[in-house]
């Protein structure tokens, strides 16, 4: 059972070395091995989802897996508990659609591009899968380097500029990162998270401060909180759209994971409070929160302006979820399930729907609606599920996070959350009213869908049905949300009990 978790590092990371291979052999077998890999991480996924089940219930999940068969003093260890098998199962199925989109979105020919997506895939399994924090900043450099060569993978101007910041940043944060695992091995001779989270407390209060001040600014450098936020969204709007997807839908995730996984599972969070930067965290993530709201209605650019709406919830993500309440932590986690669905539905609908528009633009979106009719509905469901629209899945989570902070007594918290919703309201709606709009002369001639001809996708059914089945997935969640209450409900006690 344990070797399940090294198979879902193990899968992607073979797949990613295997493509090259294959290349050279019969480039028509890639599609066989990137479906046959994709299927398998899924298949994992659902195993070990059935087998744990009651455990997870019970909050009694704990596999471990170690390498080699070393002790985990010594040697690599694997780890599976409630917290990373949320985040696992939301990888495994997203990263499964969003390589699935690809084939019909980047095409069949793109051997390099397929390579890059294993390997992150590896590599995000392999951040929350790691028992080890050494490993653990490895795979965030995995991460940081794959995702840089997916950002400029377009091979432009505005692709290499955006690169060259997104690795500067990424490096930055990963050397921060770094200081911060070596002066913990420096103080307690041990990498392994377990025995950290044992013994953290045995170092003196100035160098706990300085640890957790290291590890902070790499985070917030990471998921592009205010002040560290230049870099995101021109990263996130340059490249593909399907990797937008992956950047801005799935991989803040992570990064949420991690700043979960160390300041409540490794140090605790009475730690952040006993140096004082509780409350300042929550003020810094909401004014980022407020920040990436007014600038994502500035842009022009409806990639743009998707990458900044992503600063705008990951920083209310963190306020929420250092409130450390119930609610706080149920919210929290509800709504990072919710953005991934709805950013990764948004950001797969207007890969397809710029291929008919002459720019990103609000006025290049005119009329667009008519193109795709249906793509453009999906399209409207995301936007109106991240403004937070009944019964959509975003407001259920806001529902949450707007109570935890009024239950904390951070009422301006919760208004300045809801007034992030209105100003969404004004930014996204705009396109809407773009994509249904026409000329008089226009509206004379009864609007029909124009066929995509070959050359703008590789296969037009696999992008739509994609888009769809993330649509499908939006709409379930919030029909059902409470699916959603009692396997978060386990994760939130055992944050809140560790």
């Amino acid at each position: 059972m344990e070797l399940n978790i090294l198979l879902l590092i193990l899968i992607p990371l073979v797949t990613a070395f295997l493509i090259p291979l294959v290349d050279i052999i019969n480039v028509k077998i890639r599609r066989f091995v990137i479906i046959s890999s994709v299927l398998a991480e899924v298949l994992v996924s659902l195993f070990i989802i059935i087998s744990q089940y009651n455990l997870f219930l019970a909050g009694k999940l704990d596999l471990r897996y170690y390498l080699g068969g070393w002790s985990s003093m010594l040697g690599i260890t694997l780890a599976l508990d409630s917290l990373s098998l949320i985040f696992s199962i939301l990888i495994s199925f997203s990263l499964a659609l969003i390589i699935i989109y690809s084939i019909g979105f980047i095409g069949h020919h793109e051997g390099k591009y397929y390579a890059l997506i294993f390997l992150i895939l590896a590599a995000m399994q392999g951040t929350v899968l790691t028992g080890d924090i050494f490993n653990l900043h490895i795979f965030i450099e995995l991460i940081t380097i794959t995702s840089a060569a997916l950002v400029a993978f377009k091979r432009n101007r505005e692709g290499i500029e955006a690169t060259l910041k997104y690795i500067i940043y990424g490096v930055i944060g990963g050397l921060f990162f770094l200081v911060a695992v070596f002066l913990i091995y420096f103080n307690l001779g041990s990498l392994n998270i377990g025995i950290i989270a044992s013994n953290f407390a045995q170092i003196n209060i100035k160098m706990k401060t300085t640890i957790i001040a290291l590890f902070l600014t790499s985070i917030l450098i990471k998921m592009g909180i205010f002040p560290f936020h230049f870099w995101l969204p021109k990263a996130h709007s340059v490249c593909p759209s399907s990797v937008s997807a992956l950047l801005s839908g799935v991989l803040l995730k992570i990064y949420l994971y991690v700043f979960i996984r160390l300041f409540w599972d490794i140090f605790g969070f009475g730690l952040l409070k006993e140096v004082g930067l509780d409350y300042f965290m929550i003020y810094l993530a909401l004014f980022s929160s407020i920040i990436g709201h007014i600038l994502a209605l500035q842009a022009d650019d409806v990639k743009k302006m998707l990458a900044y709406s992503s600063i705008g919830h990951v920083g209310m993500i963190v306020g929420v979820l250092l409130l450390n309440t119930p609610t706080a932590l149920y919210g929290g986690l509800l709504h990072t399930i919710s953005h991934l669905l709805l950013k990764t539905t948004l950001f797969l609908t207007v890969g397809y729907l710029i291929q008919y528009t002459n720019g990103h633009h609000v006025a290049d979106f005119h009329g667009v609606a008519y193109r795709n009719p249906g793509i453009f509905i999906a399209f409207t469901l995301g936007i109106l599920g991240m403004i937070g629209i009944p019964p959509l899945p975003g407001f259920y989570s806001k529902w949450y996070i707007v109570q935890a902070f009024i239950e904390s007594g951070f009422v301006l918290a919760g208004v300045l959350v809801i007034g992030g919703s209105i100003i969404s309201l004004f930014y996204y709606l705009r396109f809407i009213y773009r994509g249904y709009s026409l000329l008089d002369y226009e509206k004379k001639i009864k609007p029909q869908r124009v066929g995509v001809v070959l050359s703008a996708f590789y296969r037009e059914r696999i992008v739509t049905d994609v888009s769809y089945v993330m649509t499908s997935l939006v709409v379930f969640s919030g029909l059902f949300i409470w699916l959603f209450k009692q396997p978060l409900m386990v994760v939130v006690w055992a944050l809140i009990g560790g």
